[in-house]
């Protein structure tokens, strides 16, 4: 991603203008400039501006002319206005219209610096959360079969190619990687993706009642079956059914199902009559069924007729790259369930992310973020919203070597310290994680008389 800043100076005194482009140019910060307002507004039409720094008085207008004009026709671009002492309530009319801050002259250079780098991380942030909106439009075919490593867009290519077909399919995987979405994929890419998708978990249903949930029951076949009802089977007809947890089916019951597979016929608990079904199955697992086969607990002829097409969805921890896609789709997903406008997650918690080990894949994932983006308050979230992250791999955690006896003040410097020295002293990661404001943090800094960088 680009991480340069496109500047805009507006300021009619050519020395002045002069200065600001040297003062504030550096190699991530790309500086154009206009002398007047109209100028400012065809640079605006013309040219890609991040963010515009205009003084408030200029001689064919005014800053705040700037300002409608961006949040007419460019509300992405922010704006910081320079004002003289006497038009300082120009100067707060400005920011309650939508300006980001004001520096009054005289100032210093360095304060207006200070201010575009605080402004500055907001807008890449926001760049990076648009560019994975972007990708997640781009990679997406189904709702959550989300993700662009080389790894799952073969998966993804497969079920496409696999889906139109009858057989059987096996999915295997851990708990969490995506099991059903795969199954739910192969149903919409297939000729039945007009007909039922069934889906039942052979692991969630007590033994004796999983015959009738699977195959239906006749009036009067059990006390309580009052009248006929239609198992998952059959009504999956012309359609699909799933079978989640296949491996916990007891062998009673993979006996039945293999007749299923291999004759497409079923009898209702209580009935005589056969009922023939065209339903195309697909079973996953997260255990090794060849090793259930060797051990006797799973039979082998039903097996190789499941078996017959199989996929293996990795863990996430294998596809490190799809993390940030992943995070972003279930923060507009909570976004929508909830009625919250969290916009994205801070660049350095997404690298933490693509670190962490996720023992739960894909489903811990979208539990924490759900979590995060229920309770957050601000725009972005950061590391303190996933306290989660903080025993994972990658995480921060080298410790800050605290000792019984030293005092709070003391605990409070070394925290500062080490936390500047790990993102080397970037000062808007280092306030965001230690949740104080911006301006506390350059207190505490000089306080205690630590090194700026």
């Amino acid at each position: 991603m680009n991480s340069n800043l496109h500047i805009l100076i507006v300021e009619d005194e050519r020395a002045a203008l002069e200065a600001l482009e040297i003062g504030l140019k550096t190699e991530q910060w790309q500086i154009a400039t206009a002398s007047s307002r109209n100028e400012a507004l065809n640079l605006l039409k013309s040219e890609r501006i991040d963010l515009v720094v205009t003084d408030l008085k200029l001689k064919d207008g005014s800053g705040l002319d700037i300002l409608n004009y961006i949040k007419a026709h460019h509300p992405r671009v922010s704006l910081i206005v320079i004002t003289a002492h006497g038009s300082v309530d120009s100067a707060i009319e400005a920011i309650r219209g939508g300006a980001y801050d004001y520096i009054q002259k005289p100032f210093r250079m360095a304060e207006l610096r200070r201010v575009i780098q605080r402004l500055g991380e907001t807008i890449l942030l926001r760049r990076e959360n648009e560019l994975l909106r972007q990708q997640l439009q781009g990679s997406q075919s189904l709702p959550e079969l989300v993700g662009q490593s080389p790894r799952f867009r073969k998966i993804i290519e497969f079920i496409k190619q696999i889906a139109p077909a009858q057989s059987t399919v096996l999915i295997t995987g851990e708990s969490g990687t995506g099991k059903e979405v795969a199954a739910t994929a192969i149903h919409h890419y297939s000729n039945r993706r007009g007909g039922p998708f069934v889906k039942i978990n052979c692991g969630a249903i007590p033994e004796n009642l999983l015959e009738s949930e699977l195959f239906g029951y006749e009036k009067g076949a059990f006390t309580g079956a009052q009248k006929q009802k239609k198992g998952k089977i059959e009504l999956a007809d012309d359609g699909t059914l799933f079978l989640d947890e296949i491996g916990d089916l007891a062998r009673p019951m993979q006996v039945k199902l293999l007749r299923v597979l291999q004759d497409g016929e079923i009898e209702r608990v209580g009935g005589t009559v056969t009922i023939q079904t065209d339903v195309r199955i697909v079973a996953a697992t997260n255990t090794d069924l060849a090793e259930k086969v060797a051990r006797g607990e799973f039979r082998e002829d039903l097996f190789y007729r499941l078996n017959v097409i199989s996929i293996d969805m990795p863990p996430l921890r294998e596809r490190p790259e799809d993390v940030p896609l992943l995070a972003q789709y279930f923060v507009e997903k909570y976004n929508q369930i909830n009625q919250k406008s969290v916009e994205g997650i801070a660049p350095e918690v997404l690298e933490i992310m693509k670190r962490y080990p996720w023992k739960g894949n894909v489903r811990e994932l979208e539990n924490m973020i759900e979590r995060a983006v229920v309770l957050a308050q601000e725009k972005y979230l950061g590391l303190h919203h996933f306290p989660d992250l903080a025993g994972g791999v990658g995480a921060p955690q080298h410790g800050i070597g605290a000792e019984i006896g030293m005092s709070l003040a003391e605990i409070e410097k070394l925290a500062i310290e080490r936390t500047l020295q790990y993102f080397h002293f970037d000062k808007n990661k280092t306030a965001m994680i230690l949740q104080i404001g911006l301006a506390t943090l350059y207190r505490k800094i000089k306080e205690y008389e630590l090194p700026e960088k």
